[in-house]
């Protein structure tokens, strides 16, 4: 049997060291009669074990495979048995049986897989956000009807009533905050706007922000300041508001994390050399720096810090939320074409680094 012919109707081509793809030629029952080199590299073994072997051997449902190869007249994509391993396979039916051509498809497959798992996650994103209203509204009542019997509109409760009742408060604050930033964290997610940029004081917003959270500051016996470079630029162009909600989410994460010590915000103009040490390209940049003296996180706490949904399968499931929040902070630099990170010195502080261009 000519393979050369079978294949080009020519006998000038070395099939076997002048192709990159492999090939295979089987009958009709799958046995293996012809390899070309290529076949041998992919599938991790001698030419003498191919032709001594069946094709079921080495692939997934090969005759079914094969023939919806033919039938479609397109490749298809095969796994090989016992590892993960995926490649496209074409198929020509001749007379004896078929001749199998093989070629890497596994960008291809995680190109697919890739997509996929875009249209799930937008769909599911899609899928909280138009039941938003659902999830928050039976939490809000709850919220509210549990803070009315707490102050007593409810009549005379007995020392053990009102101990549950402001459990269920408590509880359904917290619940209500968990789900309020898992709708953010879709919402950031399955957003395609882009943003409306408009000249704004960065430092005056820095502070009305601040402001906003005084109370929360002396509850917690936080002390905070905000700082700024000798020859910072107080005015940039950039999302205001999409801004704003990138520092109340980072001063909210500290915030829920310590209950005593000082932030210290820090706004300066980084270097070029900087800015492309990050990985971005160089040009006018803000960086915003949130220190805290009380917030220690550990080298094993900054993994998935940005990426909740890996997370709940680690051991730093009990931050989830922290990751929810961040996760969404990170989207909203990644809109701003941004960079957000963390770090931290054991034992001693955590710094949040944001770094948006102006």
């Amino acid at each position: 049997m000519d393979i050369k012919k079978i294949l080009f109707r020519t006998s000038s081509i070395d099939v076997e060291k002048a192709l990159p793809d492999a090939l295979i030629l089987c009958n009709k029952e799958g046995k293996i009669e012809w390899v070309n080199d290529a076949a041998a590299e992919i599938f991790e073994t001698s030419k003498m074990h191919l032709l001594t072997s069946n094709i079921s051997d080495f692939i997934e449902n090969p005759l079914n495979l094969i023939n919806n190869s033919i039938s479609l007249h397109k490749p298809v994509i095969t796994k090989f048995v016992g590892k993960e391993a995926y490649f496209d396979m074409t198929v020509k039916e001749i007379e004896t049986g078929y001749v199998l051509d093989f070629r890497d498809a596994v960008n291809k497959f995680e190109e697919h897989s890739k997509k996929d798992e875009e249209v799930l996650n937008r769909d599911k994103n899609q899928f909280l956000l138009k039941l938003s209203n659902d999830l928050k509204s039976p939490i809000q009542s709850i919220v509210g009807f549990s803070q009315a019997m707490a102050d007593g509109l409810g009549g005379d409760m007995n020392p053990q009533q009102e101990k549950y009742i402001k459990i269920i408060n408590k509880n359904s604050v917290e619940l209500m905050y968990f789900i309020a930033k898992l709708l953010e964290l879709s919402k950031t997610e399955s957003s395609d706007t882009t943003p409306e940029k408009r000249v704004f004081d960065i430092l005056g917003l820095v502070n009305s922000v601040v402001r906003y959270n005084e109370q929360l500051f002396k509850e917690k016996e936080v002390a905070i300041k905000v700082e700024h470079d000798e020859n910072f630029v107080k005015t940039i162009s950039s999302d205001e508001e999409i801004v704003k909600f990138i520092i109340q989410d980072i001063l909210e994460v500290i915030l829920k994390s310590v209950d005593m010590g000082e932030i210290n915000i820090t706004l300066s103009t980084p270097s070029d050399e900087f800015v492309v040490s990050k990985g971005l390209l160089a040009g006018n940049y803000t960086l915003i720096s949130f220190l805290s003296d009380t917030l220690l996180l550990s080298e094993s706490d900054l993994d998935c810090i940005f990426e909740p949904y890996k997370i709940v399968n680690s051991a730093n499931r009990k931050n989830v939320l922290r990751a929810i929040v961040l996760a969404s902070v990170k989207n909203f630099v990644k809109s701003l074409n941004g960079l957000v990170w963390v770090e931290t010195k054991i034992l001693k502080n955590t710094t949040f680094n944001v770094l948006i261009p102006n």
